[in-house]
């Protein structure tokens, strides 16, 4: 926040273009780290009579809600330096503005990898995106940099020329996690190496002869499972029972992110082999 207000400040006072666009990034991302403590506070929360499955989603849900800001906020700028470059209202910005860009650039950079390894510690889609939008704000910076600085050497246009780069680049990160996300609200399959390493838990279990229907997707931060084993003919009702149970323990015991599994049990017949 008050990285926003400098460069708000400083944009104001050398009418550059792109270092106010960046300011608006700056301040959005501040507004997206709230929205995450928010998303991941509701996600922390236990199941109830209406959300059995937890409220896992508030993270995704959020986490759209970046993306989709992101893309607005390119959008506006995008526009906005188009209208400048037609208009011709665009002048050389002072080295104030070059300063801002460097200091942003570094702070951001470091937001970015600090907040890129905690989501990925614990696999949260809003830190995430919370992360990459650290990210694109530091690249937006270093656009930023780059009009300032050709505008003081005499090329006035690229002020509002860079400005337009970082439109681009907030449209396309926005764009990338949109459809990262409905794979999510859609409950997308997990990736094919998350998914064997599934499948090769299971099938060491003793008592377990085949597995069939293995599916498993993410929700929030957590993943769920579900599956058909089939167990031996001669296994009786409590057999079965606690062999899926066994099944159940080892998964989560291997995959912490897993809060949820289905297991169906069938007798195994000479078909499947």
């Amino acid at each position: 926040m008050v990285l926003s207000a400098v460069k708000v400040i400083i944009g104001l006072a050398t009418g550059s273009l792109v270092v106010l666009s960046d300011a608006a990034h700056s301040a959005s991302d501040a507004f997206s780290t709230i929205l995450v403590l928010l998303g991941l506070h509701v996600a922390n929360q236990p199941p109830d009579e209406k959300h059995p499955y937890g409220h896992g989603r508030a993270e995704t849900i959020v986490a759209k809600i970046i993306a989709l800001m992101l893309m607005a906020i390119g959008l506006n700028f995008g526009f906005s330096a188009l209208k400048a470059i037609w208009q011709k209202s665009y002048h050389v910005p002072g080295v104030s503005a070059l300063w801002i860009s460097l200091v942003s650039i570094a702070v951001k950079e470091t937001m970015y990898q600090y907040t890129y390894i905690v989501g990925k510690k614990i696999d949260s889609p809003a830190l995430l995106a919370d992360a990459w939008h650290h990210r694109s704000d530091a690249i937006s910076s270093v656009a930023a940099l780059l009009g300032v600085f050709f505008a003081r050497l005499g090329y006035p246009i690229f002020d509002p020329l860079m400005t337009i780069v970082v439109a681009l680049i907030l449209v396309k990160v926005g764009w990338d996690m949109v459809f990262k996300i409905i794979d999510e609200l859609m409950d997308a399959q997990v990736d094919p190496e998350t998914l064997g390493a599934i499948r090769e838990v299971i099938l060491d279990i003793p008592g377990v002869q085949s597995l069939r229907n293995l599916k498993a997707h993410k929700y929030g931060a957590e993943h769920h499972v579900d599956c058909t084993i089939t167990v031996p003919s001669h296994f009786d009702v409590g057999e079965g029972h606690d062999l899926s149970h066994e099944v159940a323990e080892r998964i989560e015991r291997e995959f912490q992110s897993v809060t949820h599994i289905d297991i169906h049990i069938e007798p195994h017949l000479e078909e499947y082999d």
